[in-house]
């Protein structure tokens, strides 16, 4: 019963150290104006196979860097493989 009695002195003196903190330590607003923003420029392939190492290095060396690798599975109709079976990359860099 004696604890009854201090929940709720505590939880006011617990409220009002949060209000004191909170004003004394604020936290600035991000600055996120039009021109602070990166723009990119995108460039995505198919690739048959596995992708060449000298294909990712030049890529690289341009700038890109790859963001997103998916593959899409062969097409099979009547038991002949009618397309697919390649790997999609795509690349971004800042303009």
């Amino acid at each position: 019963m004696n604890s009854l009695k201090k929940t709720p002195p505590m939880i006011l003196l617990a409220f009002l150290a949060g209000c004191v903190t909170t004003a004394l330590f604020t936290v600035p607003r991000a600055n996120a104006d039009q021109a602070s923003l990166t723009r990119w420029e995108h460039w995505c392939v198919d690739v048959d196979g596995v992708p060449k190492n000298s294909d990712l290095e030049k890529a690289g060396a341009e700038g890109f860097e790859l963001v997103s690798v998916s593959f899409r599975p062969p097409v099979v109709q009547n038991g002949n493989s009618v397309g697919g079976g390649a790997t999609y990359l795509c690349f971004k860099r800042a303009k």
